[in-house]
């Protein structure tokens, strides 16, 4: 994959082909993405920047066509987001054109439905990068990291209502684990309805979550937890999430508790720390896709990991979080 252009490459109104295909393959522009750190960004893209803040605890810095978010968190900032602005370039950027790229470098994007209010969707899944282009123009309006919307049954409008999705959680909630094994093998069998199915029954079940405050009001939150965790389960079987998307959901809607949880977390990641991919040691190529992707889900299984390290109690555990931790900046 081409280098993009260097960090002026950022401040350029029209940057060329490569910086919008590095992008969406990396994930990153010249190295900065959505997990670094203020100082870290301003060490790859320079300090010719404006900064706003956006609310209470927020931060907005913009490069031209890019910029990077955060939110405060303790004393210091975790990412949000990085945008580029592909609207703001003089001569339009044809999402075909973009695409037709990717395709020839072998990093296609996927296509998923559109969002109702004039633009197209486009996922690279790997990357998390979402692309939008206008619906009439063909004209790329923005690329973002992460993507809040996904391929397959995550991208695509629920056939079934909230509330029947209410219903069906709720009495799962109140049967046993072989009432409800018995009750998913009458469930949708074909791939496609299956993985939409269990998709739409875990965007329930985590709506209904009580939350930890809750407990003391009399819901009993482990019920829900083990509910929650077996659609995951569900969810991984059907293929509509894979290993590192489950373990992050079960650390986000905190489903175990920090130790099993971060070990959890350690477990699924796919490559050990001699012999992960760097960005240093590996280039973003078709050959490398495998090594690459393994190299992301370490890092964002680790991140994950350490948003629990103030309540871990093992040790060894902290170390090995604080290890993967430190290579955090290298990773893919």
């Amino acid at each position: 994959m081409p280098e993009a252009e260097g960090p002026s490459a950022v401040r350029q109104v029209s940057p060329g082909m490569a910086f919008f295909t590095d992008f969406v393959v990396t994930g990153a522009v010249r190295g900065a993405d959505a997990t670094s750190a203020p100082a870290e960004v301003t060490g790859h893209l320079g300090d010719a920047f404006v900064e706003s803040r956006t609310g209470p605890g927020q931060l907005l810095r913009c490069y031209d066509l890019v910029e990077v978010a955060w939110e405060q968190e303790g004393d210091g900032w975790r990412g949000l987001y990085v945008t580029v602005q592909a609207h703001r370039v003089d001569v339009p950027l044809s999402v075909d054109a973009l695409a037709a790229d990717l395709e020839r470098v072998g990093f296609p994007l996927v296509e998923v439905a559109p969002d109702g209010v004039g633009c197209r969707r486009f996922v690279r899944a790997d990357s998390r990068v979402a692309v939008l282009a206008d619906e009439e123009s063909g004209q790329v309006v923005a690329m973002i990291v992460p993507a809040w919307f996904a391929p397959g049954p995550r991208g695509e409008p629920s056939p079934w209502s909230r509330e029947a999705g209410r219903d069906r959680v709720r009495h799962l909630v109140g049967l046993g684990a072989a009432e409800r094994e018995d009750w998913a093998r009458r469930q949708p069998g074909e791939v496609d309805e299956a993985a939409r199915w269990w998709w739409f029954l875990w965007v329930a079940c985590r709506q209904l979550l009580p939350d930890e405050g809750e407990r003391r009001f009399g819901h009993d939150r482990s019920v829900w937890e083990e509910l929650a965790l077996w659609l995951l389960g569900a969810c991984e079987a059907a293929g509509v999430l894979d290993r590192t998307d489950a373990v992050c959901e079960i650390v986000r809607y905190g489903l175990l508790e920090p130790d099993t949880a971060v070990r959890t977390c350690l477990d699924a990641i796919p490559v050990s720390r001699a012999d992960v991919a760097t960005r240093e040691s590996t280039p973003y190529a078709q050959e490398n896709l495998a090594a690459v992707n393994a190299s992301r889900a370490a890092k964002r299984l680790s991140l994950a990991a350490g948003e629990l390290l103030p309540r871990v109690g093992d040790p060894a555990l902290r170390a090995e979080v604080e290890a993967w931790l430190e290579l955090r900046t290298r990773l893919m």
